[in-house]
């Protein structure tokens, strides 16, 4: 009994060993993924530094963007006013052209008034001229017959 015993404890520990040996191979697998984890891992923070880089440069455009942004920003605002200005400006000549274009056609018809009064007055001369004229002239002819 005691030779099938240690046949039992034989066949036992063979079969351990063939567990420990599927362990072993199990666990060098296992080492060869987490080798191939690290692997993955370090590629991945490399990845990773790299988009931090990426990162780093984008904050410092977006940085000097803004800082433009407001520049420009600046810049319009001071070319709304000025536009503003020259808006009221212009107003102001446009009122200033609409006066005298008023006082101009007002002038125009005072002076087409004249023109008429110094024809009138003109003709009128002429009359007056013309009848002492022959006014001066009968009288000379009766002081001569």
């Amino acid at each position: 009994m005691s030779e099938k015993l240690l046949l039992q404890i034989l066949a036992e520990v063979k079969d351990l060993r063939t567990d420990v040996n599927g362990i072993k191979s199990e666990i060098t697998d296992m080492k060869a993924d987490i080798n191939g984890i690290k692997s993955e891992i370090t590629g991945m923070k490399a990845d990773i530094n790299g988009i931090k880089s990426e990162i780093t440069g984008m904050k410092a455009d977006i940085t000097s963007m803004k800082a433009q942004l407001d520049e420009n920003t600046q810049i319009i605002k001071v070319i709304r006013d000025r536009q503003e200005e020259t808006d009221a400006k212009l107003e102001n000549l446009t009122m200033d052209v609409h006066q005298m274009r008023g006082e101009v056609t007002a002038l125009a018809e005072t002076v087409e008034f004249i023109k008429k009064e110094l024809a009138f007055t003109s003709h009128k001369a002429y009359t007056n001229e013309k009848d002492i004229f022959n006014l001066l002239n009968r009288s000379s002819d009766s002081k001569i017959g």
